[in-house]
């Protein structure tokens, strides 16, 4: 019988909780996903059932040795523990991570960098200066709003996504905005978004 937690099990990190595991770990890491707009709007706007943290793919041969005492498992339709001394398949980009006995604490998405850019994981014709990825909010890196949405951007309609675009697109600035309607242009050509964009680009 397995003793992974159920799927929905969780105990999340706060994102200074997160900071805090992560102070010294030598790669790249950004708050990532809702958290990372809430921290970009100043408040917390909805409940928040996990914790996603943006890495450079490049680094997960440092992964558990950074994380000692935490389980770190590849999710790809099942969880499967990603034992050390392991190679880690080029198609898991998502980790969840838990200490043993508990529930899922947070969670790894893996992304391409390289020493001057990030690359969207999704279509490498999207990219950028890495330094412009992330954002400082209280002494946390954050992943920069715009890029976020754009990965929320795959599936239009969730509620929760719907909610942090429409929370987010006062506060961020018209380079942002633009950014973003172009890049989901390019990508989808159409977009439930692109209106709300458009509107205040004028």
């Amino acid at each position: 019988m397995s003793d992974l937690p159920a799927i929905d099990d969780w105990d999340s990190l706060s994102p200074h909780e997160a900071g805090e595991l992560f102070r010294d770990y030598p790669g790249f890491w950004a708050i990532a996903g809702g958290w990372a707009l809430d921290l970009f709007v100043g408040e917390v706007t909805r409940k928040h059932g996990d914790i996603d943290i943006q890495l450079d793919r490049a680094d997960v041969g440092i992964l558990h040795a950074s994380l000692p005492g935490w389980l770190l498992y590849a999710a790809h339709g099942e969880l499967d523990l990603w034992e050390p001394g392991t190679i880690l398949p080029g198609e898991i980009d998502n980790l969840w991570c838990r200490r043993p006995g508990r529930p899922w604490q947070f969670q790894l998405m893996l992304g391409p960098f390289t020493a001057t850019e990030w690359i969207y994981r999704r279509d490498a014709r999207i990219q950028g200066p890495r330094e412009d990825a992330v954002t400082w909010i209280d002494g946390l890196p954050v992943l920069a709003p715009e890029i976020q949405l754009l990965y929320k951007a795959k599936r239009p309609n969730q509620p929760k996504d719907e909610h942090d675009f429409a929370q987010a697109l006062p506060r961020m600035s018209a380079a942002q905005r633009q950014w973003l309607a172009c890049s989901l242009r390019m990508l989808h050509g159409d977009h439930p978004w692109l209106p709300a964009l458009d509107a205040t680009l004028g």
